[in-house]
């Protein structure tokens, strides 16, 4: 029968390959990107608490909440965090992670009107909007106001095509 470690190093092999799917779908597909790279951070968080004993297989299959989780256990370990360059360090990329986890469609709410990661939804006033398009997170439009974002987007602009590559480059950096 397989062990909880067993389980552990399965989700960690398939988080890798979502990475790598998240790496190839990068600077063409924001929004596919960010999907993969929520994915990848799911599977790595389950790993990591089950590996460490902090939640049980029952759990980690049920459960969309393991990035988060981990994260919320980062933050606590100070000695932990200190030898990877600190809280400061990684506050962004815990929100990053938090923001992703939020827009999963199992946690984002069933409210009329509430984005998510994977399906197009509607707002109150009964517009359509969609992840690569609309959800912040996601859309490579951040920051465009509502007019300018109903029109043709022009060519990705240099900052937005390499952030999947810096994304890439920081997640698969050796630890200190």
């Amino acid at each position: 029968m397989a062990t909880e470690r067993d389980w552990a190093d399965a989700y960690l092999a398939q988080a890798r390959i979502d990475f790598t799917a998240a790496r190839r779908a990068g600077t063409g597909a924001p929004s596919a990107f960010a999907m993969l790279l929520q994915m990848t951070f799911e599977k790595f968080g389950k790993a990591a608490l089950l590996r460490s004993g902090s939640i049980v297989l029952a759990s980690a299959k049920t459960s969309h909440r393991a990035a988060s989780r981990m994260v919320a256990t980062m933050r606590l370990q100070k000695g932990l965090m200190a030898p990877m360059g600190g809280p400061h360090v990684w506050h962004a990329a815990f929100e990053v992670v938090e923001a992703l986890e939020n827009a999963h469609p199992q946690l984002a709410g069933k409210a009329p009107g509430t984005p998510q990661l994977e399906y197009p939804w509607e707002s109150p006033s009964g517009t359509i909007h969609w992840p690569e398009r609309d959800l912040p997170v996601a859309a490579p439009g951040r920051g465009r106001s509502r007019a300018s974002a109903s029109r043709p987007r022009p060519e990705r602009s240099a900052r937005h095509a390499t952030l999947p590559a810096a994304v890439a480059r920081s997640l698969s950096r050796p630890l200190p």
